[in-house]
């Protein structure tokens, strides 16, 4: 990691039960990115991202930073709001911490996670924003919009709809577009055959009978669980041996709650399957038949969508903002129902279900699509170029040469919380400047040294006078070694 500049990745979130979609995202991106540069990942908390993320190697920082929510809602009094923050210690703290890394560049996830994009816009470090979600739209859209563009230097957008918000003079001069991946290694390709059957074995699901699967990071009304439920009761009545799994950790648990009742009314307790968050999703992807993606707003991409897809599973989604590029691109448009249209949504499934041989072609067939599109391969030269151009921008002065001095720790993180990872190396001009401070202090002990070489000689000119301005500088200096002995035991 000599040679490679700091960069700095600010999580809005570190969940301590579960991981979220924006937060694989970033991890994903950091795991790729360290090939080029040493990350430093930034969270507000310990929780499973951080465990992640130093298991993968990577730096970590614990910083809590207030988020700003009305980015993704915008109002009227965002701005003045957002000012307010800017006067509070977590900010002070923050600014202080990248004004004594000073890393290269830094990486801001999701709109509402702004004041990191600020403090380093404050003190001239570059601010790669990473806009993942769509924001509101509203009569005060434009107020976010005017605020990532002030505070960035460059916007990553995972969709065009994450970044149809943007004008078109922005989007042409600063917006990238850079869509997630996955990790094949987490894929356990050759483990698939295994997987399904001990997993279906596990639900009690029949070899025969078809299992319709929902995924979501956190369940509430916003991902359309309800919905999924009233398609059931419509898929039931034409398929009565099909069964359903739903998995994510309950947001909103009134609402949660509600949709558990909605199935045992309508009798189909039976053929439900409830589970929370689980750490490893290939076994429940591999066990589905098929995917349905019912959520209700204009999402970012689809990431749920993506994954079932790279499994192989037909996905049955609502055309809502970036579902509607993922299906296309996997040339399954025709499998996209109007949003909110819960009788389209069961007439595809319907449809699906009545053919089985077609609906795992269809699987197949969309999985080597989206390979081709959105697979790791695409995706790292994809990277590749954005890293290449990031260096040549924000990187350019070169590496030094070997024979370096030990690289200072990463400052501590405001409030005291050690750095918990490997510390990272400083930028160029602060390796400069602790060469130089070195240099001066080796100046200040040659320049006392010859001053106390003339104050001897003047003292006395004898071998005697020498011999006993020796014998006084030694008692002097075991009366000093002794002394400094007592401090570091009372410090120990």
């Amino acid at each position: 990691m000599a040679d490679k500049a700091t960069i700095v990745l600010f999580s809005h979130v570190s969940n301590t039960r579960s991981i979220t979609g924006a937060e694989k995202l970033l991890l994903f991106f950091a795991r790729e990115l360290s090939s080029y540069f040493n990350c430093i990942l930034v969270a507000p908390q310990d929780g499973k991202l951080t465990r992640k993320a130093r298991s993968s190697g990577l730096s970590v920082q614990v910083i809590p930073i207030p988020l700003v929510y009305g980015m993704y809602t915008p109002y009227a009094g965002l701005e003045a709001d957002i000012r307010k923050l800017q006067e509070s210690r977590e900010y002070r703290e923050l600014t202080d911490w990248l004004a004594a890394l000073r890393p290269a560049f830094i990486i801001s996830s999701t709109c509402v996670h702004a004041l990191p994009a600020m403090a380093a816009k404050s003190l001239g470090i570059p601010v790669v924003w990473k806009i993942s979600e769509t924001i509101t739209d509203n009569d005060y859209t434009g107020i976010s919009v005017e605020l990532i563009h002030r505070n960035s230097d460059e916007i990553l957008a995972i969709s065009h709809t994450a970044a149809a918000c943007f004008p078109e003079d922005i989007r042409e001069g600063k917006v990238t577009q850079i869509p997630p991946s996955w990790n094949d290694q987490e894929m356990m390709v050759e483990a698939w055959s295994t997987l399904r059957s001990e997993r279906r074995r596990e639900l009690r699901v029949a070899p025969g009978e078809p299992l319709i699967g929902y995924i979501s990071s956190f369940i509430n009304k916003e991902k359309g669980l309800e919905h999924f439920v009233k398609m059931a009761v419509l898929v039931s009545a034409q398929h009565p041996d099909a069964k359903f799994l739903v998995i994510g950790t309950p947001g909103d648990k009134s609402y949660y709650e509600r949709c558990v009742r909605k199935v045992k009314l309508e009798g189909l307790t039976s053929r439900f399957k409830f589970y929370g968050y689980e750490e490893s999703l290939p076994s429940a992807y591999c066990a589905m038949d098929l995917l349905v993606v019912p959520s209700l707003i204009r999402e970012g991409f689809g990431m749920t969508a993506l994954e079932g897809m790279a499994f192989g599973k037909p996905v049955v989604a609502y055309d809502s903002g970036g579902l509607y590029e993922v299906l296309h691109s996997a040339g399954c448009g025709g499998l996209l129902a109007p949003a909110a249209d819960i009788g389209a949504l069961a007439e595809r499934v319907n449809s699906l279900l009545a053919e089985p041989n077609l609906a795992a072609a269809i699987g197949s067939q969309a999985r080597e699509r989206i390979d081709a599109v959105y697979g790791p391969a695409a995706y790292r030269t994809r990277l590749q170029g954005l890293a290449e151009r990031w260096q040549l921008r924000y990187c350019s002065a070169p590496p030094e040469s070997g024979g370096a001095e030990p690289a200072p720790p990463v400052p501590p993180a405001p409030g005291g919380v050690e750095p918990a990872a490997a510390a990272a190396k400083p930028p160029r001009k602060a390796r400069r400047a602790a060469r130089l401070r070195r240099a001066k202090l080796r100046r200040g002990k040659l320049s006392r040294a010859k001053a106390r070489a003339r104050r001897s000689k003047r003292r006395g000119t004898g071998r005697r006078a020498g011999g006993t301005a020796r014998r006084k500088s030694s008692r002097g200096r075991r009366h000093r070694g002794k002394r400094t002995g007592r401090r570091a035991h009372s410090r120990r």
